[in-house]
């Protein structure tokens, strides 16, 4: 499991003052890419070298508790399922001790035409040797 701290930009917030829902899918990207990033696999350097991209293929969110401008939330993120042509994320967002919101997100490896395609075995066993399965 890794950490992320995001903090909630003015930007994010809604004419409520609360940030918007669709800013909780941003900052699970943030999360993901730091999770890779700490897990020695730059996703920006595992594009160039394959040609392949992560593709959100499905997400839920389930949205507990708002957060408003310059909160800071912590995001935890674990990798829970590795397959060869599919990968899922586990997150959960929490603001001042409390869980504001849980998502997950589904990912299908796919190259440059868009196609799903196996993940190279490399890349597989590099991801895989964190797996935190539910």
């Amino acid at each position: 499991m890794t950490q992320t701290i995001i903090r909630v930009r003015f930007a994010e917030t809604d004419q409520m003052g609360v940030a918007h829902h669709s800013s909780y899918i941003l900052w699970c990207e943030v999360a993901r890419v730091d999770w890779l990033n700490q897990h020695g696999n730059r996703y920006k350097d595992f594009e160039l070298e394959t040609g392949i991209s992560l593709a959100v293929s499905d997400l839920h969110i389930q949205y507990r508790q708002g957060v408003s401008f310059d909160d800071e939330v912590l995001i935890k993120t674990k990798l829970i399922e590795a397959k060869s042509r599919r990968f899922s994320f586990d997150y959960s967002l929490i603001h001042a001790g409390k869980l504001v919101a849980k998502a997950r997100t589904l990912h299908t490896p796919t190259n440059r035409a868009g196609q799903a395609v196996r993940m190279p075995e490399k890349y597989f066993a590099l991801l895989a040797q964190h797996l935190e399965p539910l």
